[in-house]
Formats: structure tokens, C-alpha cells, sequence
């Protein structure tokens, strides 16, 4: 299996955990409960898929196949983004006291990298 074959997968799996993520988080702000440490360590996984595949993108390009991509800065500037989007929320939301407004928060931020995700597969097409 290719790494090419393992970044698409990835990117793949990428989208479809921040979705669960993001409807998780609207399951307890429906049920009024506060973020549990199981979320906040599916958000970490969710954290080391980002590197993991940004990381594989990084290799790829160093092989020269970064050549092939249309835009191949956008593309990696939504990795970057990727990457560094779940650090800075929980840095900036883990203050914040009310629950509630934390959870939905959360889910915006996990749908807003499921988006991203997809747009950097969309520059990598086009």
C-alpha cells in the first residue's frame, strides 16, 4: 500500500471522526452534561490524526509529488490549518465555564475540520 493510498485513506477517516466528534459534543449539550474525559480523548486522537496525516503529506511532497497538485500551497495550507485548529480551541475554550456554550462550541470547531478536510481533497482533485 502506497503512502498516496494512506493519505487519502486518512483523509477519509479524518472526516467522518470530526463528524462523530461533532455530533457527540451535540449529544451532551442536549443532555445538559459537560464534556467527559472520553470526549476530550476521542478529541486528542482526533488531534494525532491531524499530525499524522499532515506528517504523510509532508513526505509525500518531499518525494516530489507535491508537483502534481494544481494548488499545492492551499492544499497544504489546510493541512496547517488542520493541524493546529484543535490545539488552539481547547486552549481557548478550556477556559470558558459554561458547559453548554463549550459543547456546542466544540462541535462548530469539529464540523468547521471535517470542511476543511474536505477542501483540501477538492484543491488536491482540481
Amino acid at each position: 500500500m502506497s503512502l498516496s493510498i494512506i493519505h487519502i485513506g486518512l483523509a477519509q477517516s479524518a472526516t467522518l471522526f470530526m463528524i462523530a466528534l461533532g455530533v457527540w459534543a451535540i449529544v451532551f449539550r442536549l443532555r445538559s452534561r459537560p464534556l467527559d474525559g472520553s470526549w476530550y480523548g476521542g478529541l486528542a486522537v482526533g488531534e494525532i490524526l491531524m499530525v499524522v496525516q499532515f506528517a504523510i503529506g509532508w513526505i509525500l511532497y518531499g518525494q516530489g509529488l507535491g508537483d502534481n497538485l494544481p494548488r499545492a500551497f492551499v492544499h497544504i495550507l489546510y493541512g496547517a490549518v488542520a493541524v493546529i485548529t484543535l490545539p488552539a480551541a481547547y486552549a481557548y475554550l478550556s477556559k470558558m465555564e459554561d458547559e453548554n456554550v463549550k459543547s456546542i462550541l466544540f462541535a462548530i470547531v469539529c464540523f468547521f475540520l471535517m470542511e476543511v478536510v474536505i477542501r483540501a481533497r477538492v484543491v488536491a482533485i482540481v
